[in-house]
């Protein structure tokens, strides 16, 4: 006769199974621990070069270059990372740019008498945070506004051993100075009732209340820099005297003013053309990201 057996063993193991299975469900808060390595890297570095915008009318300015410690569980203790400047990551950058594009203005290293930063330097990442920042003051005077200036900096190390991104280690980080002028611009540039051209020019801040602009239909070519180009000084009272950059041969016949509401400038000079024709010119530009005014909306 055959005799059922029964496997206590396995109903064992199935209980069990069945009791885990239960508090899982019924538990509200799961730890499943570090699901990816922590990794350290620097903000806004995926590019190489990154753009950041300081005023002529600060004070105090300063290069912020934020640390990130990138997990999935925030750091229990202090984290403390170790950064440089690394001329080796903007000659890197200005040798690949070069290779891409041969029109491309190589970066240049903001003089060490305009920074200050001693050494390597130290960011503290702290305990259940996930970022540090690293500031580095620095002075624009006596510096050609023009120069794309740009300071390089390296991640090196950190106190945990944690991965530092290959690909995220290093910034160029460029200087760009700006003033209550300066952006993008659009309107239009006359030298008659008839001869009206649709003009955009970029108004490159040079002081906090000067700024560089293409003379009428001339092009904005880097390469024309001493001939094409023209400085608009902005009074206390909104007038705007016009000066030539370089050997530009234009001559300012006064009356040109800058609306601050509307952000608009009004010019009148006059320029010698390819032709060597003086032509009178007025232009009337205002800046594209200007708020809107009631004359807008209707």
């Amino acid at each position: 006769m055959k005799t059922n057996r029964i496997n206590v063993t396995g109903i064992s193991t199935l209980l069990v199974c069945c009791l885990i299975w239960v508090w899982v469900s019924c538990s509200n808060e799961v730890d499943f621990g570090e699901q990816y390595k922590k990794t350290v890297y620097i903000v806004n570095s995926n590019e190489l070069l990154y753009l950041g915008e300081h005023s002529f009318d600060a004070d105090n300015n300063a290069i912020a270059i934020s640390v990130y410690c990138a997990s999935s569980q925030p750091i229990t203790q202090d984290l403390k990372v170790r950064l440089k400047i690394d001329r080796h990551a903007l000659d890197s950058l200005n040798a690949l740019q070069l290779l891409a594009d041969p029109d491309y203005r190589p970066r240049v290293m903001l003089p060490k008498d305009n920074y200050r930063l001693e050494g390597e330097q130290y960011v503290t990442i702290k305990a259940g945070e996930q970022y540090g920042i690293l500031y580095v003051p620095f002075d624009f005077s006596n510096l050609d506004p023009l120069i794309p200036y740009a300071l390089p900096i390296s991640l090196v190390s950190n106190n945990a051993n944690y991965d530092i991104s290959p690909k995220l280690k290093s910034i160029v980080y460029q200087i760009e100075m700006i003033n209550d002028y300066s952006g993008e611009y659009n309107g239009s540039s006359r030298t008659s009732l008839t001869a009206i051209l649709g003009v955009q020019p970029t108004l490159k801040a040079i002081s906090a209340n000067q700024v560089r602009m293409t003379i009428h239909n001339l092009l904005d070519d880097e390469k024309a820099v001493l001939t094409n180009f023209m400085v608009l000084t902005i009074a206390d009272d909104n007038s705007v005297a016009i000066a030539p950059w370089g050997i530009a041969d234009v001559e300012d016949l006064g009356g040109s003013t800058y609306n601050p509401v509307t952000q608009t400038f009004e010019l009148n000079y006059q320029y010698i053309d390819s032709s060597a024709k003086r032509l009178t010119v007025t232009t009337v530009i205002r800046n594209i990201d200007a708020p809107p005014t009631e004359e807008d909306e209707l």
